[in-house]
């Protein structure tokens, strides 16, 4: 019964530090994960570390909708109750080596309005379309 008890226990302890608990990522390359720790709190952070409880924010919350390929990260972010002040990223997401928060923090690009955003994404022939977070 001792034994059975430990072995319980000890598999607990292995789930437990196996999984992002009451988080849910989606890595986008590059250390670069959106992290979702509720409906509401979404941001886009670079973390060298799955499922760490911290990281170097890129986007702030609340990111509403986003796309990604191997070249480029594109994200709307603001407030759903508000259908004002929206900001919009562009993020570089190819490099030849693994890069650190500051160099894509510098090859990041925010924009406070969508016809600019819409015009640098044409400009750069971006290939991506922004997709709703449901």
């Amino acid at each position: 019964m001792k034994t059975r008890l430990i072995f319980i226990n000890f598999t607990l302890l292995i789930f437990l530090n196996s999984c992002c608990f009451g988080t849910k990522e989606n890595h986008l390359g590059n250390n670069i994960f959106l992290s979702e720790y509720d409906n509401v709190d979404r941001r886009i952070l670079y973390k060298t570390e799955k499922c760490a409880s911290s990281g170097t924010e890129i986007v702030p919350m609340t990111v509403l909708e986003i796309s990604s390929n191997s070249d480029w990260i594109i994200a709307k972010s603001g407030s759903a109750r508000k259908n004002s002040n929206f900001k919009y990223w562009v993020i570089k997401n190819i490099y030849d080596d693994l890069p650190s928060p500051e160099i894509i923090i510098k090859n990041t690009t925010e924009f406070n309005d969508f016809d600019l955003f819409k015009s640098f994404i044409d400009e750069n022939n971006i290939n991506l379309i922004l997709k709703k977070i449901e």
